[in-house]
Formats: structure tokens, sequence, C-alpha cells
């Protein structure tokens, strides 16, 4: 659990998640330059996912667009990412992320499904890691749902992913866990990833993944997160139904 938001990283045919994975040192990059990666309006996001307490939360969106692919060289990438939260006086209420990369070589760059679901796995998802160097000039890197080593302890984990429909009878796989921060702050999260528009048998242009986390313990039951997973949408691909979209999207 390096962080509650995400980036991807894809090579040849096959994906490599860098959060909530497995610590590494390689500095692999998709988008040019970290400072790439601007704020900017929810609104203008094509990447949607609901719950009631998202409308009430802080939310912060960021974009970029890769020529290059960053230092791997593989071709344009698009990214979005939405970032909620909302804090009081007592701590950490709710900590939540929607993340999008898409790929635009369909020839030989996609998204390994099977890769994807090994990466969701607790134990892999929710590793805490010490941050990389262009980890540090991210423009969200001190947000306080951004979560290093040391920033607090997982525990609860779950054996394995379990899985369920999204809205465009895409597979979404997910995993669990507990996360108490050090502030205090007591944390029941869910991690979730789904992929669209399949380019060759198992491999994907768009990859979505994300996660949710609510200091109410009873509020991430098995009917929540199935209509999480049923919210999740790109415009133009497999739209949020309707009911279940984003006040800043309606």
């Amino acid at each position: 659990m390096k962080n509650f938001f995400l980036f991807f990283f894809i090579l040849s045919i096959c994906l490599i998640n860098r959060a909530f994975a497995k610590c590494d040192t390689s500095e692999i990059l998709i988008i040019d330059d970290p400072k790439d990666l601007v704020e900017v309006d929810p609104s203008t996001l094509k990447i949607s996912f609901f719950d009631e307490k998202l409308e009430e939360a802080n939310v912060s969106a960021y974009k970029a667009f890769s020529k290059n692919g960053g230092n791997l060289g593989i071709g344009a990438i698009e990214i979005e990412q939405l970032l909620f939260d909302i804090v009081d006086d007592e701590g950490i209420k709710l900590c939540a992320d929607l993340n999008y990369a898409r790929v635009f070589d369909t020839r030989s760059v996609g998204f390994d499904q099977a890769i994807a679901n090994s990466e969701i796995r607790s134990e892999k998802y929710f590793e805490l890691c010490p941050p990389l160097n262009y980890e540090k000039e991210l423009p969200y890197f001190n947000h306080v749902c951004v979560i290093y080593e040391g920033d607090g302890r997982v525990s609860n984990l779950s054996k394995k992913n379990k899985g369920t429909k999204g809205n465009a009878s895409n597979s979404v796989v997910y995993s669990t866990a507990d996360f108490k921060h050090k502030n205090g702050s007591d944390l029941s999260c869910v991690a979730f990833a789904t992929m669209l528009e399949s380019n060759y048998p198992g491999y994907y242009l768009t990859y979505l993944q994300g996660s949710f986390c609510t200091s109410d313990f009873n509020y991430l039951s098995k009917d929540k997160i199935k209509s999480l997973a049923k919210s999740i949408g790109v415009y133009g691909v497999a739209d949020p139904p309707m009911g279940k979209r984003l006040k800043f999207h309606k």
C-alpha cells in the first residue's frame, strides 16, 4: 500500500503495477515528466465511480498525456486520476480514488488481465513502501490519503481475490484490508481493478484501478462493493449507469 493513489506501468504486452505493489526501487515512469500530471476540474475527466459518501467528500482530479510513454518509450498513454477525502477533527473518515490509464498502440501494448488479478491481491496491493524520487514531485504527494511506509499499519488482509461484474459486463476483481493510520484513524478498505476495450484475448487498452476506505467498519458489505463496481465507468467507452453518477458529471 505504497499510497492510496495509483500509477500504472506497462511494458510490451505486460502490466507492471507499482501502486500498492511489492516495494521496488526502479524509477519507472509512464509519463514524460512528473510535472506533466496537472490538477484539473473534476468535471473534465471521463472517469467516474459513485457512492453517496463520495458526494460529501473533497475531490481532486489530475490528468496527463504522454506522447512517448515516459522512460518506457511505448507510445502515447493517457492518465486520469480522482482522489476523494473526508477528514475532520476526529481523523480520517474517508479516502477513495479511481485511476485510469489508456494506451493507444493497439498492436503491441496492452494491459494483462491475469497480471492485474495477481497484483490486486491484498498482500501485494496493500504493501507499504517508501516513496520513490519521482513520487515526491507528484502534485498529491503530501495529501492525507497518500500513504507510505511508516504512515500506518495494515491488518486483516483478505486471503484471496473476489470478483463481481461491472456495468459493461466487465470483470471487477477486489481485495480487502484494514488500515490504522499513525494519526489514530482506523479504516476499512477495498481495492478493485477492471479493464475495458479488449485488443487481444486477455489484454485490454483501458485499465481502471482504485480503492475505497471508510471509518465505518460496517459499510463495505458485499452488496456495497458490488454497487461500487457497477458504478465504475469511462464516458464514451462504458458510461456509468444513470443514478450512479457523481454530481459534477450529472
